[in-house]
């Protein structure tokens, strides 16, 4: 199933019915409908707009629209420009990302100048949300705001003086938990979701049922917040023990936002040291997807090695425990026992 993460916008006579800068400001009724029902789903939306610069804010005011765009790229260069900067800096997929212009000839441009990005027409959008069903979590409500949070952390981090100490003002926590029914549908989000963090062993559906059969499975789920704002949930480890007193890591999937703070490491060591799933070792599959290589490479970091299959994978419990982690983070275990 296509997973849609990110939208980017035209303005004129796509969202509106005519030109701004000509005084039309009219909303179409199919673009309004479908604002909504994207912003219900947690899906980023962006705008790129061939438009003078100062007439774009006080038109977003007067829509309600101050806070709904994660970023808007406004000029009058080319279209294609503003659409890379927003894919840049929101570090989203292309194959997640959906352009949206009611114009045949700028959809067939930015579709032949950027490989694998959709470009669609309103209807086209309508007809993809009509054929899907989103789990509508926690932090699929939050995750505009958050891209908004991760912005104003990378504008902080880029003026500090001392990398070291701004992630120490950070205040960055971690919670390591076990699983709960009450994470069913987050848990699918992530697993659905997560393409470049995701280990891609079981099919999701399969995933999501062995979730539920805690005598025969070791589920752990990771929050996390710092000062800037709450991410919710961005980690979980699915383990299976064998009967050697190992366990064999059946799924694993880790927000992509925690990447952009260098946390995906410190994720994955809280997740395999829960004190309630501590195993004498840990052994996984990994397949690859076309996107999830910096998966690979955080297990490699993590002290997992390549056995005789070189898509099987191990780690010992004290190759686990000789792992340090950086003192600006702080995890926190919870045990529900």
């Amino acid at each position: 199933m296509r997973i849609l993460k990110l939208v980017i916008w035209d303005l004129d006579e796509t969202i509106l019915t005519g030109i701004l800068e000509e005084g039309d400001e009219e909303i179409t009724p199919l673009a309004s409908t479908l604002i909504q029902q994207l912003d219900q789903q947690g899906v980023l939306q962006t705008l790129a707009t061939q438009n003078a610069p100062e007439i774009i804010p006080p038109a977003l005011k007067k829509f309600g629209w101050t806070n709904l765009f994660v970023q808007v790229e406004v000029d009058f260069g080319p279209k294609v420009s503003k659409v890379r900067r927003i894919l840049d800096t929101l570090g989203v997929s292309v194959l997640d990302t959906a352009f949206v212009d009611e114009d045949p000839f700028e959809r067939a441009s930015i579709a032949a100048q950027i490989a694998g990005i959709t470009a669609w027409s309103l209807a086209e959008l309508a007809a993809y949300l009509d054929g899907v069903s989103c789990p509508i979590t926690d932090e699929a409500q939050r995750r505009p705001q958050m891209y908004r949070e991760q912005q104003a952390r990378r504008r902080d981090e880029e003026t500090a003086g001392d990398y070291t100490e701004f992630l120490r003002s950070c205040n960055i926590q971690i919670t390591i938990r076990p699983y709960i029914s009450d994470d069913a549908m987050r848990a699918e989000e992530l697993l659905t979701r997560t393409h470049r963090m995701n280990l891609g062993v079981l099919p999701v559906d399969e995933a999501i049922a062995r979730l539920n059969q805690p005598d025969e499975h070791h589920v752990v789920v990771a929050e996390m917040k710092d000062i800037y704002g709450d991410l919710g949930r961005c980690g979980i480890i699915h383990l299976t023990p064998d009967q050697d007193g190992g366990a064999v890591v059946e799924s694993l999937a880790i927000s992509c936002r925690t990447r952009a703070r260098g946390l995906s490491l410190a994720m994955l060591i809280g997740l395999l040291s829960h004190p309630d799933s501590r195993f004498q070792t840990y052994r996984c599959r990994y397949i690859f997807n076309g996107a999830n290589r910096p998966l690979r490479m955080l297990l490699l970091g993590a002290g997992f090695k390549p056995q005789s299959n070189p898509n099987e994978l191990a780690l010992t419990v004290n190759q686990l425990a000789a792992l340090e982690l950086p003192d600006w983070v702080h995890l926190d275990y919870v045990s529900l026992k």
